[in-house]
């Protein structure tokens, strides 16, 4: 281990490496400063949606993330009805994962583990039917598209989605304000119903398109062949802020099991999400640095190194 020396007075800071710092939102727990931080990257419902043409009313609950979950959908099919029971399948982005069977019997359930998905399936007052269908989308927090409204006049599109950093959990909409041929004014407002954009006007031309960019989101808002109409709205849904954190834990499946920052500190976030800061580069007295049970400092060294923060052992402590 390398010996740099001096370490401030709580033993965490050392050097002459410059502190880099960045606000930053602990999503759960109770943490102290030194808490090594990983950013959450993708979201797993804890439910699949039954399909709208589902024959028993059965469920697919406690849905959570394996070692090696992957964003996209994930489906649990039904193969084989039984009485009071019946087989799954259970696949994923990349094609199979596993089978579940509910042992027969009223309310009977069967819990699947795997690498990749989680879940329990659940018999219902009627009984699953051949082809049932579930769906798990795992996503990475911000969709890509913006889901276009039932009553919609116009066919255009809302894509290209990203998240800044200023991005809020809950529903985003943007909404036509003027109704152009072949063009058309928009609006963003946020979960909070502010306007956060106005005025995003789409030049005038088939098919042509506009981009918008706030301190919360982006997007590319496209002219389809049925020109858009006032009141004409897509919604996008969030789940997790781009600066969303939880202390690291190399079993993690949400991206938290990768370094992203140094909570700089003490915060309880054990009720709900709270606003922090923390460091993103500098020189770490690495015998202060908290992990998640299970892991430690080996295990994430050298991508912490990559980052700028230099975690390494102290000779003296100031007093």
């Amino acid at each position: 281990m390398t010996d740099i020396g001096t370490f401030n007075h709580d033993d965490l800071l050392g050097g002459s490496k410059k502190l880099v710092t960045e606000d930053v939102l602990l999503a759960a727990g109770n943490l102290l400063r030194g808490s090594v931080l990983g950013r959450v990257k993708q979201s797993t419902p804890t439910t699949g949606a039954a399909d709208g043409g589902n024959t028993g009313d059965g469920t697919v609950t406690v849905v959570t993330g394996g070692g090696a979950t992957k964003q996209g959908t994930y489906t649990v099919k039904c193969t084989e009805a039984i009485t009071n029971g019946g087989r799954f399948e259970i696949t994923g982005p990349d094609g199979f994962v596993g089978t579940a069977l509910i042992t027969a019997g009223a309310g009977g359930t069967a819990v699947f583990v795997s690498e990749q998905i989680n879940l329990t399936i659940t018999d219902g007052s009627t009984d699953f039917a051949l082809a049932d269908l579930f769906t798990i989308v795992v996503t990475e927090g911000v969709p890509n598209t913006g889901t276009a409204d039932g009553g919609n006049t116009g066919n255009g599109t809302v894509t290209v989605v990203e998240g800044r950093r200023g991005l809020k959990i809950g529903t985003y909409t943007v909404e036509c304000t003027v109704a152009v041929t072949n063009g058309g004014t928009f609006k963003v407002t946020n979960p909070d119903s502010a306007d956060i954009q106005t005025g995003i006007v789409i030049p005038v031309g088939a098919g042509n398109d506009i981009a918008f960019a706030n301190d919360e989101i982006a997007g590319l808002i496209t002219d389809g062949s049925t020109d858009f109409a006032v009141g004409d709205k897509f919604t996008i849904a969030t789940t997790i802020n781009p600066r969303q954190v939880l202390l690291l834990d190399k079993a993690a499946t949400d991206g938290s099991s990768e370094p992203y920052a140094i909570l700089t500190e003490d915060k309880d976030a054990s009720v709900s999400a709270q606003a922090t800061i923390g460091y993103l580069s500098g020189q770490f007295n690495e015998r202060k640095l908290i992990f998640a049970a299970g892991t430690d400092i080996e295990d994430v060294r050298d991508k912490m190194r990559d980052l700028g923060m230099d975690a390494v052992a102290s000779s003296s402590v100031n007093q």
